[in-house]
């Protein structure tokens, strides 16, 4: 079987599928990786086959909402459109035109492609708009692959307005595509309990943390005797500086004698001012080899990372800045596992550092240990990615049928 992966490529969307790409190779399918031209060196270290197709999308890097962090949302907004003003609905809208652009960049070189190598099953990205056009207007089997997060969005088929967005629909028109096709299978790494209702059918896997190839930081493996905390950054968004609320929590951490270990990609590193005083850098790729050892972990809410903690058990201190993250701390502090801070309510404030050391310090002394402990057993609970190779291969038997 030939089985087309697709994404856009940004580190939070592309490492979740690797995992299952990879179960499709070990089970011996025929597997690429489709991304644009500029992504390629970073699909390549997966140790998967990349192609690259298209443009590179003329579109800025991910962020946060223009300005800066929106205000905080409500905690089940995806259940409840009509709570939204309109400018967090506006908020939506610029996410699916922004992930439009991508697409329309990618489509023309991925259809070209996909007519030449003819896969059996198309796997997208639940972001990457053009895997499930091309998979519409080629008629073959489609399937998408969650980042992590709790809720399924599905802002561009049927967002708050309830129906595909203009901008969506637009491309399926341009192709001649039925917008209303739906995927066959949807591919969900969040565990149960951390997701929110959704119609929308899941199969739900474990998830495998998975990081670039890094150096280890063998001393990090076993407990220090002290209280180690880990702060982190979403790969690929580069914090905003000395003023960052992570990078002063960080500081503040080690300024009141907590062992804080900052674990971020070389780039984001070099974009930092001097480290504060008794903070060590790692390079965060190793991150899912040591952090069981810390007491808990600090970061953006990006659903890879908040995976990656729930499968070490370590509870969680949320600092979010865009309303898909506020999901991910907002379903942690309701399960027991972790605290939310929306960067929104940060920003600017004085008590920011005192107030994010007394999250930390309240996860570590409270019952948080015990709910991270019952989430990694739900986590190692639920079966490998390799069930949803077994799912992909019916999908490609009814079409052969």
């Amino acid at each position: 079987m030939r089985i087309l992966f697709t994404t856009w490529a940004a580190p939070s969307h592309l490492f979740p599928l690797v995992p299952l790409a990879w179960a499709a190779r070990v089970a011996g399918h025929e597997v690429l990786l489709a991304v644009p031209p500029d992504r390629m060196a970073s699909a390549a270290a997966t140790g998967l086959t990349p192609v690259a197709v298209g443009a590179a999308p003329a579109v800025p890097p991910p962020g946060g909402p223009p300005g800066g962090p929106g205000p905080r949302w409500p905690a089940d907004w995806p259940l409840r459109p009509e709570v939204l003003d309109p400018g967090q609905r506006g908020l939506l809208d610029s996410m699916v035109e922004r992930q439009v652009r991508i697409a329309e960049a990618m489509l023309p070189g991925l259809l070209d492609f996909a007519r030449v190598w003819r896969p059996d099953v198309i796997v997208s990205d639940a972001s990457s708009y053009a895997g499930t056009v091309a998979a519409a207007v080629l008629d073959v089997p489609s399937a998408v692959h969650q980042w992590g997060g709790p809720a399924v969005l599905d802002l561009e088929g049927a967002g708050p307005a309830g129906v595909p967005h203009p901008a969506y629909r637009r491309l399926f028109d341009h192709y001649g595509g039925d917008v209303t096709s739906r995927p066959a299978l949807r591919v969900d790494p969040c565990p149960p309990s951390l997701q929110l209702f959704s119609p929308a059918e899941r199969l739900t896997v474990r998830h495998v943390p998975y990081g670039t190839p890094a150096a280890l930081p063998a001393e990090l493996l076993r407990p220090s005797g002290r209280t180690r905390v880990c702060v982190t950054w979403e790969a690929g968004a580069p914090p905003a500086g000395a003023g960052d609320p992570l990078f002063a929590a960080a500081g503040e951490l080690a300024a009141r004698g907590v062992e804080t270990v900052l674990a971020a990609t070389p780039g984001q590193l070099a974009a930092l001012p001097a480290l504060p005083a008794g903070v060590r850098a790692v390079d965060g790729s190793s991150l899912p080899l040591w952090l069981e050892t810390c007491s808990v972990l600090v970061h953006q809410g990006s659903g890879g990372t908040g995976l990656t903690a729930a499968a070490a058990g370590v509870p969680q201190v949320v600092v979010s800045p865009r309303p898909e993250q506020m999901l991910t701390g907002d379903r942690l502090e309701a399960l027991g596992a972790g605290r939310h801070l929306p960067a929104v309510e940060l920003a600017g404030a004085a008590d920011a550092p005192a107030r994010l050391f007394d999250a930390v310090l309240g996860l570590t002394r409270g019952p948080a240990r015990e709910a991270a402990g019952a989430l990694r057993a739900e986590v190692r609970s639920l079966p490998s990615p390799a069930v949803a190779v077994t799912a992909l291969e019916a999908l490609a038997g009814r079409r052969a049928g």
